[in-house]
């Protein structure tokens, strides 16, 4: 079995994603764990409650996506990554990970998506692949 790459950033889903989603919303100011509860529960029906968020926080820090820094007996995070270099590193890896398990099929399925797509969304696609 393959060991992951530790320079690439783990996958998030779920509330960790939300959570995520709202540091990076912040573009590299530090958030307390009352500001992203608040943000949440703000647009939200589902409501947390601030010791879940507490331990979302604290796990995203163990798994190098935040950073945190003690302010007193505040902690405030931030994230290690802006949003477009984790997207960045995560789709690669995805990708890499697809084509090294499906090879050709899967380059096939990537094809026919990409031509499916409008001439616009093919144009950004090539300027994305460095392929101006």
């Amino acid at each position: 079995m393959t060991r992951p790459d530790p320079q690439v950033p783990p996958a998030v889903a779920g509330l960790e994603r939300e959570v995520m989603e709202e540091v990076w919303a912040h573009d590299g100011e530090e958030l307390t764990v009352r500001q992203v509860l608040d943000a949440l529960n703000g647009r939200d029906e589902r409501q947390r409650a601030y010791t879940t968020l507490m331990t979302v926080l604290s796990r995203l820090h163990r798994k190098r996506l935040l950073d945190r820094r003690r302010d007193g007996r505040t902690d405030l995070y931030s994230a290690v990554l802006p949003r477009e270099q984790y997207v960045e590193a995560r789709a690669r890896e995805e990708v890499d990970a697809l084509v090294g398990t499906y090879g050709d099929v899967a380059l096939a399925h990537f094809a026919r998506r990409v031509a499916e797509q409008d001439p616009g969304s093919r144009e950004r696609l090539r300027r994305l692949a460095g392929r101006d």
